[in-house]
């Protein structure tokens, strides 16, 4: 069992040499943040940026190219989630000061919404995984997951006090 796991861990690092030859369109996912923000939200095109990927690289379709190119889009998502979700707290901290002190904070009522969002988020992936019983496709169905709601919560994050 030992032997099997350095192999495939071999492998793995292997891959991870010919990572720096991959084809991944950051600029996809900048255009598909923009557009969402612009037209209320539309996200339709998260993804494609890891589907543009899979396609042009040799060796996309399998089951570490589609993880790895997944995982491409959803750090550009998870950046920009942790800076809308420092931009949002700040507004919402500065709305807090502008308020009534009688009244409900905005920026805890942020927090415990984020919090909230990473228990859903977790459950949300593990379920998608666990329909896969185990099996190789596991892997990509938890991080497609996790790329599309933390994309669909970037989005959300960002369209927050656009007017303020």
């Amino acid at each position: 069992m030992k032997h099997g796991l350095i192999i495939a861990l071999t492998f793995l690092a292997s891959e991870a040499v010919a990572q720096d030859d991959v084809v991944f369109h950051r600029e996809l996912v900048q255009q598909c943040f923009d557009k969402a923000r612009a037209y209320g939200g539309t996200d339709s095109c998260i993804g494609s940026a890891a589907d543009l990927c899979m396609e042009q690289n040799e060796g996309g379709y399998s089951t570490y190219g589609m993880s790895y190119c997944i995982s491409l889009e959803s750090e550009w998502w998870d950046e920009a989630l942790n800076f809308e979700y420092a931009r949002a707290l700040s507004e919402a901290a500065f709305l807090d000061g502008e308020l009534s002190e009688d009244l409900p904070s905005v920026a805890e009522a942020l927090r415990e919404m984020q919090r909230a969002w990473i228990t859903y988020r977790d459950a949300t992936c593990a379920f998608e995984a666990a329909q896969w019983g185990g099996g190789t496709g596991a892997g990509p169905a938890y991080n497609g997951c996790v790329m599309r709601l933390t994309a669909a919560q970037a989005i959300t994050l960002g369209g927050s006090f656009v007017d303020f």
